[in-house]
């Protein structure tokens, strides 16, 4: 009876959300602070009836298929239990004594009976094994169908009130570490008189299981474990929680390769010392730190020494604390240092052995100090090729040792001293992602020019080290045959070696700048002023063919600095002894910048180490200083411009681009392409601008501002797989890019992966602590906002952008501040605060006119536009999105005017104006098909096809699903496509055709299932698929999906979906011909569908419950008049024809027959039009019916054979052979047949 799953609002699906799913399109996200941000706003990815089809996070991972005899399965408790036939005969529920022999210091755990139901919720299937802390069974959550590990407490700890309340704070604790590495735990439960734990059921092998079948593991899948760990205990550590019981035992693998972390919190509970109790020591002493050992105080580096171990005796098969007993082997580790891995199995890549090695350094400030610097690290080694990985070799052990002579122990002694000076682990890293085939074609020569020190006592000078590096190194040029290392690259290593201006360099420290940067030949040196002059002494190292070049400038004054730096650049070039073609091309592309003020040029380069740094807004003030001490400085214009656009402030922007290609015109070419570039760039004309950069990328391959630049421009015309490609080289090249980082990060939001979003924004904000760089950690701070808006979090929305709120202020960003602004009017809108989100958007929106930010501005626009619509002000919405559209259209930012279009079409198309609705909405499509963008393309759509469906053009709507759900198959969006597939599935029902709509709804269960997908989506199909079920007649098989579309419901939390699900188990009644029952359910559901305050739920069950009464001879006229009307209006075509039809029923049981006549005409050319097999059945039979009572045969035989015909053509549809057993149907065809039988012949 209910009206096919669709949108009461025809919004376009959000980048951010769910594909499929129609609804009104918001801006993508975007960071404040980076060149060309866009704002963040869109919806929560709701949106059928605005619900939330996106959860918090908490997917279950249950263990499908079950358990085959003899298969392994771990859960939270460290306990390994062999999953078979003997463990199913446990009986009665009882005490079971210790064994014997055993110190009877506590009772045995309790024993539950199988097929037993625990607190009415959880059925006991299988007893899987007995642990220090009870028994651990394999149960059914009935209440949320979902299969867990039960584990029962021991009784002693159950009855001891601290222990207990202490494992429960633990467990709340842990229930906080959300990560799919680590172990959910459900829930602490009292029922029956037992206490028990409730947590994720996983099939699997713990590492214990796998090192002893296999003794040791090859290094990359060891490393791809140790990975994973990683990431499970970064997200602990992230809020406070140590593990301090990391082992094998509780660290276990599913099939299909996923690592998850168990009992986080549990041995601190047991004791609170972080030792487990007596019995259980033996198995833990082995992998507790030193300092754990010792009951030192204990941090995150406690469990990366665990960490350590457990990767050393993946990788060597034995532990290298070798001993007679647990305890001995616990004192010799804080005693003495580990044996080097390497020197257990000599198969172990030198540079992998010296990770391990420092995570088991005994002093603590030699570990690494986070878990994130370890996972660089491996990631980095997993990288690297293996002729890169064959770039370490180790030595054979000399029988004798003394001086001179290099032992491995020695050896390996060093490098990890090497590594502690990283301070942070950039040094190791860095050198472990060199690889052979990072390019095509390794340039002969690569150059890396530091900064220079000040030898003299005038500080005023302390501008020129930076500058000196910056000048030289695009002075010298680059070509194919020469790579310059980029000024990001050594700024970074400079602070990971916390090397400052004023260090003095020796050999060695440029040795390691060297090979961490991966250059062969190093410039460095310092400069001193005499009187006027000033003297520069460098040196050239040439580490490839050991030797060293003196080169010297004598600067008259300041002012011929400029000249100076060409003279050094030169001398460089001659040293380098390149063939004669390359020289012509490191001239050809040598440039500085063009500016005859020294001050000009020190506000310059000041400005680019700010923008380096990510401090837009001191960097802006920079560029403007240098603008005003040369007003004929090209580039320091375009810089300028580039610091505007980042802040928002369009015109300005504008104007100082426009102004910098009017200066540029006699500066060399090179200069003068790249403010080309730059140019195009601020004024949005993304191809030509992506064109520009490509072609200084090919001059420039390692040229961090490059590839910024071409990341964010592909990034902004929608090419995020480029976008991508380009950041990630960048944080190759330099792992500790804040920028890079947070641009990964959104680009994890526009791809729809909040969760994954979550890891580099946590650790951009991080790197912006330790440099103290607020703009980045207010940028970290703002997406994380947008991550936990689209995974349903407001409260953390608002915490997040208030703290951001409060940097924005004091450091004055304003585009920062309308970004969050913004944002936390978007949470407090779907909190239901729209007085409060009305007033951030219009503090947001005056921000934006203030500082001349079109794009932001026509954002803003489009969420009060949003807000507006939602709150039912309909007119209000469409001024909004019109003034956005005019500004997109002046911007000339296509893929935003699809946006506007859209939501101006969806406007429309709630008014009841469709055919406004579709001519917008056909602008869409055709603005999508321009930018090529399947993902944008299969939106568009998509959303024609609901639009046509609300329009009732099923065959129309039909055809853009199908392009639709093939669009999305070639790219490989399976839930997308299940999506579509479930569309389609609703329209076959409309025209009668339930088999096909069986099929088609099953597709997308299938895929949902596949996916263990538990969102709104998942409850939405399940009852989809069972009123397909019940409309096809087969009302008995309907229980199953509907019981758990209901379970999914209520864990959701969703009363729009508990009051579908109730509607839809009254329609089975209802077909079954029990009113009574459906009557009872639809009242059922009336309450939930008020409480969803969904106006389409609403008006669905009023009429579930208006027709009901028409069966039972209880109709009223007047109601079903109006809720024909009103589902008419809201662009349900099909219940109101339906209400339509039973509105005619009610009038011929009032004994008019006349109206009723007129109705059912009208409900019969409109079901006719609209291709609704089922309903024209119903309006035939109707009318045969009014004949046959009047006597007219001929009216009765032709219309009472059109439903015998039409009836028997919809049962041949495959998976529609039951149609005859729904009460109407079987009423309509035996009456129709009969009467033809007889009298119609």
């Amino acid at each position: 009876m209910d009206e096919t799953p669709r949108s009461d609002k025809n919004r376009e699906t959000p980048v951010l959300s769910d594909p499929g799913i129609s609804g009104k399109q918001d801006p993508p996200p975007s960071d404040p602070t980076v060149f060309g941000a866009v704002p963040v706003c869109g919806e929560d990815a709701t949106v059928i009836g605005g619900r939330q089809p996106l959860e918090d996070g908490a997917t279950v991972i249950n263990a499908s298929p079950p358990p085959k005899e003899g298969a392994t399965i771990v859960t939270s408790g460290g306990a390994t239990i062999v999953a078979g036939a003997a463990n199913a005969q446990r009986t009665s529920i009882r005490r079971s004594p210790p064994p014997a022999g055993a110190a009877a210091s506590y009772p045995g755990p309790t024993q539950l009976q199988i097929g037993s139901t625990l607190g009415n919720r959880y059925e006991i299937l299988e007893l899987l094994g007995e642990g220090g802390m009870g028994a651990v069974y394999k149960a059914a959550d009935l209440e949320v169908d979902r299969t867990v590990a039960l584990k029962v407490i021991r009784p002693d700890m159950a009855a001891n009130p601290e222990i207990l309340a202490r494992f429960k704070q633990e467990l709340l604790l842990s229930s906080r570490v959300t990560h799919r590495n680590v172990i959910r735990i459900y829930d602490l439960g009292d029922a029956d008189g037992v206490k028990f734990i409730t947590m994720e059921y996983i099939e699997g092998k713990d590492l214990r299981s796998i090192l002893h079948e296999r003794k040791k593991l090859p290094p990359e899948e060891a490393v791809e474990i140790a990975l994973q760990v990683c990431h499970a205990l970064e997200e602990a550590h992230g809020i406070g929680i140590i593990h301090r019981d990391l082992k094998p035992q509780n660290i276990m693998m599913d099939h299909a390769g996923r690592v998850v972390v168990m009992d986080f919190g549990l041995a601190r509970t047991l004791t609170g010392d972080g030792m487990t109790q007596t019995g259980a020591m033996l198995g833990t002493m082995e992998y507790m730190s030193p300092e754990q050992a010792l009951g030192k105080d204990l941090d995150q580096r406690s469990d990366i020494f665990a960490l350590g171990l457990i990767l050393y005796e993946l990788l060597a098969g034995e532990r290298p604390f070798v001993a007679e007993s647990a305890l001995a082997s616990l004192i010799k580790r804080t005693q003495e240092s580990a044996v080097p891995v390497l020197e257990r199995n000599a198969e172990i890549p030198g540079v992998l052995g010296l990770i391990v090695d420092r995570c088991l350094e005994r002093d603590l400030t030699a570990r690494y100090q986070k878990v994130s610097e370890i996972f660089e690290d491996l990631t980095n080694w997993k990288n690297g090729t293996p002729s890169a990985r064959a770039k370490v070799r180790r030595k054979k052990r000399s029988a004798a040792s003394g001086k001179g002579i290099a032992t491995p122990g020695r050896l390996i002694a060093a490098a990890a001293i090497l590594v502690v000076l990283g301070s942070g682990g950039y040094l190791l890293r860095d050198r472990l992602h060199r690889t052979d085939d990072t390019r095509p074609v390794a340039p002969a020569v690569s150059l890396a020019i530091l900064p220079f020190r000040n030898a003299s006592s005038d500080s005023s000078l302390d501008w020129l080290g930076s500058s000196l590096a910056d000048m030289l190194t695009t002075d010298v040029g680059q070509s194919a045959s020469l790579r310059t290392v980029s000024p990001n690259i050594v700024h970074q290593i400079f602070n990971d070696l916390r090397i400052t201006p004023s260090t003095a360099l020796d050999p060695g420290t440029v040795k390691r700048v060297a090979d961490f940067s991966t250059a062969d030949r190093v410039v460095w040196g310092q400069y001193a002023k005499f009187g006027d002059t000033i003297r520069i002494d460098a040196t050239l190292q040439d580490l490839k063919n050991n030797r060293t070049v003196t080169l010297k400038a004598d600067v008259p004054s300041e002012k011929d600095i400029p000249s100076a730096v060409d003279r050094l650049a030169d001398s460089i070039r001659q040293t380098l002894e390149l063939p004669r073609d390359v020289m012509k091309q490191l001239k050809a592309s040598s440039f500085q910048p063009t500016s005859s003020s020294v001050e000009a040029l020190r506000d310059y380069n000041q400005g680019l180490v700010l923008l380096r740094d990510g401090k837009n807004l001191e960097a802006e003030k920079q560029f403007d200083a240098a603008t005003r001490a040369d007003p004929g400085f090209a580039l320091a214009f375009a810089r300028l411009a580039q610091s505007y656009s980042t802040l928002g402030y369009d015109s300005e922007a504008e104007q100082s681009a426009q102004k910098a290609v009017m200066l540029s015109q006699n500066l060399p070419e090179a200069e003068r392409f790249q403010i080309s570039a730059i140019e195009l760039q601020v004024n949005k004309h993304f191809p030509e601008a992506i064109k520009a950069y490509e072609n200084l990328a090919r001059v420039l391959p390692d040229n961090a501002d490059v590839r910024a630049a071409l990341a964010r421009l592909y990034e902004d015309s929608g090419d995020l797989a480029k976008a991508k490609d380009y950041y990630q080289r960048i944080l190759t090249a330099n792992p500790k890019d804040i920028g890079a980082t947070i641009d990964m990060g959104r680009i994890q939001l526009k791809t729809g992966d909040p969760q994954g979003a979550l890891e580099p924004l946590t650790h951009a904000y991080s790197l912006a602590v330790q440099m103290d760089n607020q703009e980045q950690k207010a940028t970290s701070l703002h997406l994380t906002a947008v991550a936990y808006r689209m995974l349903n979090k407001p409260q953390e929305v608002l915490r997040s952008e208030q703290e951001a709120l409060t940097i924005w202020r004091q450091i004055g960003q304003q585009r920062g501040l309308a970004f969050s602004l913004n944002e936390m009017a978007r949470a407090q809108a779907n909190l239901g605060n729209a007085k409060e989100a009305m007033a951030n958007f219009d503090e947001a929106l005056q921000i934006r006119r203030d500082i001349g930010d079109k794009r932001g501005l026509g954002d803003t626009l489009i969420d009060m536009g949003n807000l507006a619509d939602d709150r039912g002000d309909h007119n209000g919405g469409l001024k909004s999105y019109k003034e956005a559209l005019q500004l997109e259209r002046e911007i000339g930012n296509e893929s935003m005017q699809a946006v506007c279009l859209n939501n101006i079409g969806s406007v429309y198309l709630e008014m009841g104006q469709y055919e406004d609705a579709l001519a917008y909405l056909q602008q869409v499509l055709q603005l999508r098909e321009k930018s090529k963008n399947p993902q944008d393309i299969v939106d568009a759509e998509h959303n024609l096809g609901q639009a046509l469906t609300s329009m009732g053009e099923y065959d129309q709507a039909i055809s853009y699903y199908m392009k639709a759900l093939q669009l999305r198959r070639s790219i490989n969006d399976s839930r997308g496509a299940a999506l579509e597939s479930y569309g389609l599935g609703g329209l076959f029902d409309f025209q009668g055709r339930y088999g096909a709509a069986i099929h088609s709804k099953e597709e997308a269960l299938k895929t949902f299932r596949d996916l263990k997908d538990r969102t709104f989506w998942m409850a939405e199909i399940l009852d989809g698929y069972a009123q397909a079920l019940t409309l096809a007649g087969r009302m008995d098989d309907v229980k199953g999906p509907l019981g758990e579309a209901m379970s999914v419901s209520r864990e959701l939390k969703n009363d729009g979906l508990v009051a579908q699900t109730l509607e839809f188990q009254g329609d089975a009644q209802f077909y079954k011909g029990n009113f009574a029952g459906a009557h009872a359910l639809y009242d059922q559901a009336m309450p939930s569908a008020a409480a969803s305050k969904e106006p389409e739920r609403i008006l669905l069950a009023k009429v579930a419950l208006a027709q009901v009464a028409v069966r039972e001879k209880k109709g009223s006229i007047a109601s079903l008049r109006t809720l024909m009307q009103q589902a008419d209006d809201a662009g349900l075509k099909y219940s109101s024809v339906q209400c339509e039809l039973f509105l005619a029923e009610a009038m011929l049981q009032a004994r008019d027959a006349a109206h009723a006549r007129q109705e059912i005409d009208r409900a019969l050319l409109r079901a006719d039009k609209l291709g609704q097999q089922p309903l024209s059945a119903h309006a035939h039979y109707l009318l045969g019916a009014i004949a046959r009572d009047n006597k007219n045969n001929t009216d009765a035989r032709d219309n009472f054979r059109w439903v015998v015909n039409t009836l028997d053509g919809m049962k041949k549809d495959p998976g529609a052979e039951n149609l005859l057993l729904r009460d109407d149907m079987k009423k309509m065809y035996a009456d129709a047949s009969a009467w033809l039988n007889t009298a119609g012949n």
